[in-house]
């Protein structure tokens, strides 16, 4: 029976009943109540409802997701494919369908008003998510899924609404990498169904696959041509693109598996003709950057200019030489060495998790002391006891002084007069306005920024963590784009966590948290600018969220949106 259906794919009138019974009793019943093998279907397309059914995925969803489709490779590489299988099914009721990796339809051909109208009601149309964690057992979803050619004849289908339709789906697979990078389908009316539809959806997807070859060709020799003129130049030279480094040998001593992540994120968000700061793995260098024209991706040509002697442009008081910086941002090391140096009693502020209590023992640390944590809000004692330890001579570090019961201000101002260093850490945002008044009347405020608005120093960071792990490129990139909420907390727990799975060898993509490897959306230029003007207005207001709404013109929740939005936090 199963080869008479892979000659015969139409369904009779009979078998299209029993089929859609069948998935109804699957559905309804749940996974035990039918057996595996017993549905009277294709083994791949049981194995697909199985899966639906086990993942929840709705019958009838309300809605579908949509996201407008961008240019990409494979879409240039399959234009010129369909735009000839185009008018040779001019007048047949079939529709041509590709979808990316993660099943987000990125074109659609229907040109017969019939066929036209199916897809339209069935939302099969360009920048609807059709994978099959969204709409269920599909020639597009499915495909991917099993990374095979599948045939989904109307009831098959999972979502009821497509019954009426059937559909041939091969994978597509990137030549030169053999990664899946999306899938062609053909449509049609379940009455038409042709048995030619599946081999000819697969001849589609080998002539798509072959564009990829050839457009992958011309783009890296686009890339060479671009090396070699940057490399003409003395010092060191990089060409980047969404896939590639090239660098000269001069370039090489900057070149890693964090490298490609770390420069090629701040280039697509910030890349323009000119001079400018880039993120290197070891701070930020100063380069001439030149966009690239690269047949409609974007790459860049970078020159890498010399560091002037008193350290880079972000540092202008670098931590001295001897001794662990006091922070990994050379701009807060700065502040730091110089309050430490004129003996000034330091509040450490920012969110939760960004290291404050670490960065006041550490200030307190250099002045050749291990300091008493103190928790006011936890300890009823706390008065006395940090009293007794200041004048004794010790530090001590008061932690999150923001929270209730908060020191009244005789606490404060008599143990900063002690002859023990004193150091302070809150957030100041969750600070009532007495508070704030007081912290910055007898304290010199050091801000520490979130981990989102200095992802240049998480290579550093991360080797700090985990110094015997090794990432690959997949994860580099999936912990440069995550927006890091919890800040340094989180990097420490996700890093430390992933580096125990891997035992020893290479930190994969799948070793992370599944947050992080969600699906990954390109900035655009107005998101771009739009965030750009808040990390702005934040820097410029010294992290005061009032203030920074106000200039942007927006209300602090709003502001707040935006900061989590952007990772911002």
């Amino acid at each position: 029976m199963a080869s008479t259906r892979s000659r015969v794919p139409a369904l009779s009138s009979r078998e299209h009943a029993q089929v859609r019974r069948s998935r109804e009793a699957l559905v309804g019943g749940g996974l035990l109540d039918v057996p595996p093998g017993t549905a009277g279907v294709p083994r791949v397309i049981e194995q697909s409802w199985r899966r639906c059914v086990g993942e929840q995925v709705p019958v009838a969803p309300a809605r579908i997701d949509y996201r407008e489709p961008e240019p990409s490779a494979l879409r240039r590489a399959a234009e010129p494919v369909l735009d000839r299988l185009r008018w040779s099914l001019a007048d047949v009721a079939v529709a041509m369908v590709l979808s990316d990796a993660d099943g987000r339809i990125v074109a659609r051909y229907a040109d017969v008003r019939r066929q036209r109208t199916l897809m339209d009601r069935a939302c099969a149309a360009e920048g609807f998510d059709y994978s099959e964690a969204s709409i269920g057992t599909n020639g597009l979803g499915t495909v991917l899924v099993e990374r095979r050619p599948v045939l989904v004849r109307g009831p098959e289908h999972y979502n009821a609404e497509l019954e009426s339709l059937t559909c041939a789906g091969t994978p597509i697979v990137e030549p030169y990498t053999g990664r899946v990078v999306g899938c062609f389908s053909l449509a049609c009316a379940t009455r038409d169904v042709h048995p030619i539809m599946t081999a000819l959806a697969g001849d589609v997807g080998r002539q798509i696959e072959a564009g990829l070859l050839d457009q992958a060709g011309e783009r890296r020799r686009g890339l060479v041509e671009a090396y070699l003129a940057v490399d003409r130049a003395d010092g060191p030279s990089l060409v980047v693109d969404e896939d590639t480094v090239l660098a000269n040998r001069a370039g090489l001593a900057h070149v890693g598996p964090d490298l490609h992540a770390l420069l090629w994120t701040h280039l697509r968000e910030h890349g323009r003709s000119g001079r400018m700061p880039v993120p290197l793995t070891d701070g930020f260098h100063d380069a001439l950057v030149e966009p690239i024209s690269d047949g409609g991706r974007p790459a860049f040509g970078v020159r890498l200019l010399p560091r002037p002697d008193d350290g880079s442009r972000r540092s202008p008081r670098p931590a001295p030489a001897v001794g662990k910086p006091l922070h990994h941002d050379p701009r807060v090391a700065g502040q730091l060495e110089e309050a430490l140096a004129h003996g000034e009693p330091v509040a450490v502020v920012g969110p939760g998790g960004a290291g404050k209590c670490r960065t006041a023992r550490a200030l307190l640390r250099r002045r050749g002391m291990d300091p008493l944590v103190v928790e006011p809000a936890l300890d009823p004692d706390w008065s006395a006891t940090a009293g007794a330890a200041v004048a004794a001579g010790h530090g001590v570090v008061l932690r999150r002084v923001h929270e209730h019961p908060q020191p009244t201000v005789g606490q404060l101002q008599s143990l900063l007069v002690g002859p023990g260093p004193v150091a302070l850490t809150l957030d100041l945002d969750a600070a009532d306005d007495a508070l704030v008044g007081t912290v910055r009347r007898l304290t010199t405020v050091v801000r520490l920024p979130t981990l989102a608005q200095g992802r240049e120093h998480l290579p550093a960071l991360v080797r700090e963590i985990a110094p015997t792990a090794r990432f690959s490129p997949d994860a580099w990139e999936r912990l440069l784009a995550w927006s890091w909420p919890g800040n340094l907390a989180e990097l420490h727990t996700t890093v430390a966590a992933a580096a125990r799975r891997a035992s020893g060898g290479l930190v994969e993509e799948d070793d992370l948290p599944e947050d992080l490897r969600g699906p990954r959306r390109p900035m655009g230029l107005l998101e771009s600018a739009e965030r750009d003007a808040v990390a702005e207005a934040l820097r410029a207001s010294g992290g005061n969220r009032t203030v920074a709404a106000r200039s942007l013109g927006i209300g602090r929740n709003t502001l707040y949106r935006k900061m989590r939005e952007f990772g911002l936090h």
